[in-house]
């Protein structure tokens, strides 16, 4: 009597076995190269054919900003700046991509491009897709990363260009000049780099030896790992060398002081005038030029600081000096200020034909103090490119720093003061890029450090102002050595069901002083606190400025708390950082981005890799959001 319903049951499953495995075939198994290959195949003939709206459709258009214009170059109906007409012809060689790494639902894949034009060598460039498989065969593009594509296409549009027009269209008198001396330089050095144009006269950057390829990284961490290859120095005007080559890096002329030029080797700091006479030798760990006073630079050595004085001897040791007293004394402490190719009253330019931008080596103290990067670059007057090329390549049209006060609270042996850097920049990845930038005075150690934070978090490239709607920068001891830097920032961040939608909130930082610099601690989270801090209350209060949906026209509000939504995603999170697989589709699509979660995703349980602090905050924000206590950790 029991057979029947027995089979019955078994069928079912039988059924059910293979309904899965029919639907993991379809929807979660990796696509194949060949896919892949077909997938690219057919959007290069919608490309060859000029088909604009089809071409569209490839697209998650939600998820890329620029796909509109970057198909009008690719079908070769535009130039970059999506205006004149391209100059030269792309094609794409999706048979010969390469897959960088693929999962069940994204797959990275680099397809060759090729730019060629009439008696002009063929260049060989690429573009990186990130391909999202939507059904059985079917995919949409999510992300495209063209930085290599960028900077190949603006050289081999300087390329074209340079055969077809005149050099004097091109760049100004005193360039042309340049260009020629520097050639006749080459006889005696390996390479000159740059040319600075002070006034009518022209001054002469010169190496021995090969610039490393980490060298524009200028004040990236990364670049302390590579010795340099070559050594800079200056030549004036009348050709003579006025700095002797023997300099990691030689700085604008007049452009920490006036009348001297900055010089760096092994990490000291030192100074020569312009008639190459050496002022201050290379042998000060720090330099701050100071208004307002009778002396031209304060100067560190360890723990020492001495006066550079106005007729550019040196003092002696100067007893008791108070670094946190001498801020408002230091040349743009406390300013709000502007750069750009206007303001500056000489322009350095690149000895590269192909590159349109002008160059300043900024003053060594505002890198220390993490104010500004080594190199800056702007827009050059100095060179005329064609309408095709106005406002690409690399660069910013203004940089502006903004001061956004100090505090100092009772007890604290420290003093922070906080800036906010808005950089309107040029090229593929052009528009406005907000960073939060906070210096803090050590009354203990009696030093000044800096601390360099971006201001987004989302998934895509940002470049927005924040609202205005949060203003928040707190800067704090946990202890002796951990400090914690809470600012406002953009997370562009769906939370659930894309109902909810967190555009700013507060990010926190925490850091410590390593090799005399703050440093951050690794952290992947949005919310940092979660990692390092067994949370109160404190860090459920701030600014949150919500979105009630992921349309970012939508009205913004503001609230004081953390809501519940925001109190499960940071509870969650904690388990995504640890590649947990949730039960729910929605919480592990939130997470995909921020973890590069892939194909691993672990559904045991994953208790035991949790740390006591995570545990400590998965069990408080538990009773938050059920109002009583937690006997589990398991996310839902």
């Amino acid at each position: 009597m029991k057979t029947k319903p027995l089979l019955i049951t078994l069928v079912a499953i039988a059924v059910l076995i293979c309904l899965f495995f029919i639907v993991k075939a379809k929807y979660f198994t990796k696509p194949g190269q060949g896919e892949i290959t077909q997938f690219l195949t057919d959007f290069n003939t919608e490309l060859q054919s000029g088909h604009t709206d089809t071409l569209l459709t490839y697209f998650e258009s939600n998820k890329y900003k620029k796909i509109d214009l970057l198909v009008k170059v690719l079908s070769g109906k535009t130039g970059l700046n999506g205006k004149t007409a391209a100059l030269f012809k792309i094609t794409l060689d999706p048979k010969n991509n390469k897959i960088l790494s693929a999962t069940s639902d994204n797959t990275i894949v680099e397809v060759p491009v090729s730019f060629f034009a009439d008696s002009i060598a063929e260049k060989i460039s690429s573009i990186i897709f990130t391909i999202h498989k939507t059904g059985d065969h079917q995919f949409k593009i999510t992300a495209v990363k063209m930085d290599k594509f960028l900077k190949d296409y603006g050289a081999y549009a300087s390329l074209v260009r340079s055969k077809t027009t005149p050099a004097a269209d091109v760049y100004s008198a005193i360039t042309l000049a340049s260009f020629k001396v520097a050639a006749q330089l080459k006889s005696s050095y390996d390479s000159v780099l740059w040319f600075d144009h002070v006034g009518d006269k022209t001054y002469y950057y010169v190496i021995r030896g090969k610039l490393n390829d980490q060298f524009y990284w200028g004040d990236d961490e990364r670049a302390a790992d590579y010795a340099p290859t070559y050594k800079m120095g200056l030549v004036n005007p009348d050709m003579k060398e006025i700095i002797p080559v023997e300099f990691d890096l030689v700085h604008n002329v007049n452009g920490t002081i006036p009348g001297l030029i900055e010089v760096e080797k092994d990490g000291k700091k030192g100074f020569y005038n312009l008639k190459g006479v050496l002022v201050l030798p290379a042998s000060y760990d720090q330099i701050f030029p100071l208004v307002n006073d009778d002396n031209l630079a304060l100067l560190r050595v360890g723990s020492d600081y001495f006066y550079l004085k106005s007729d550019t001897t040196l003092s002696p040791k100067i007893p008791d000096l108070k670094i946190a007293d001498m801020l408002p004394k230091i040349k743009t402490y406390g300013s709000t200020y502007t750069l750009s190719d206007k303001t500056e009253q000489d322009i350095m330019e690149y000895n590269d034909r192909e590159t349109f931008t002008s160059i300043i080596v900024a003053p060594s103290y505002l890198v220390d103090m993490r104010l500004l990067t080594r190199f800056l670059t702007f827009q050059n007057p100095l060179r005329h490119p064609s309408a095709d090329e106005e406002g690409d390549g690399d660069g910013s049209l203004t940089l502006k720093i903004e001061f956004d006060g100090e505090k100092q609270e009772d007890g604290n042996w420290f003093k922070t003061a906080f800036y906010s850097l808005y950089d309107d920049y040029l090229g593929g990845r052009s528009g406005l890029y907000e960073g939060k930038k906070v210096l803090m005075v050590d009354k203990k150690q009696n030093r000044v450090l800096g601390f360099d934070a971006s201001s987004y978090y989302g998934a895509g490239e940002g470049g927005e102002y924040l609202s205005g709607l949060c203003n928040e920068n707190v800067f704090r001891a946990i202890n002796d050595t951990l400090f914690e830097f809470r600012t406002t920032s953009e997370f562009d961040q769906d939370l659930l069901n894309d109902k909810h939608f967190l555009k700013e909130g507060p990010y926190f930082y925490y850091l410590h002083i390593q090799n005399g610099k703050l440093v951050a601690l690794p952290n992947t989270r949005l919310f940092g606190c979660t990692k390092y801090i067994k949370m109160d209350d404190s860090y459920l209060q701030g600014c949150f400025v919500m979105i009630g949906g992921i349309d970012e026209n939508s009205p913004k509000t503001t609230t004081d708390h953390a809501t519940p939504e925001i109190l499960e995603y940071m509870k969650n999170e904690i388990y995504a950082s640890y590649g947990y697989k949730f039960k729910s589709a929605d919480w592990n699509d939130r997470f995909a981005d921020r973890f590069e979660r892939g194909d691993s995703l672990k559904t045991i349980n994953i208790d035991d890799s949790l740390t006591v602090i995570d545990k400590y905050n998965i069990n408080f924000l538990n009773k938050k959001l059920k109002n009583q206590d937690s006997k589990t950790l398991a996310a839902r």
